[in-house]
């Protein structure tokens, strides 16, 4: 007997982390930007950023697109899963 996951509450939850997540580390360079510098560096080695962060309209079109492509991801790697999980 084989257990089927829900691709779809998977894709679901794939894009409610992104639409909380995205805009919290946004938020984080924001107000905290030596400290989100300093993390980011030592997180991913030899990364050099310097934070300039702005909200526009682009910001909020991107991140839309985001989480629609998270969510897409979600779908797609439940529904292979349990293709190969047959």
């Amino acid at each position: 007997m084989t257990n089927k996951l829900n691709a779809l509450a998977l894709a679901n939850t794939f894009a409610i982390i992104d639409l909380v997540l995205h805009p919290t580390f946004h938020l984080w360079g924001w107000y905290f930007p030596a400290s989100y510098e300093q993390i980011m560096s030592e997180f991913v080695i030899g990364l050099q950023l310097s934070v300039q962060e702005t909200f526009t309209p682009t910001f909020f079109t991107y991140w839309i697109l985001e989480v629609i492509a998270f969510w897409l991801l979600g779908l797609l790697g439940g529904m292979l899963y349990n293709r190969l999980s047959k």
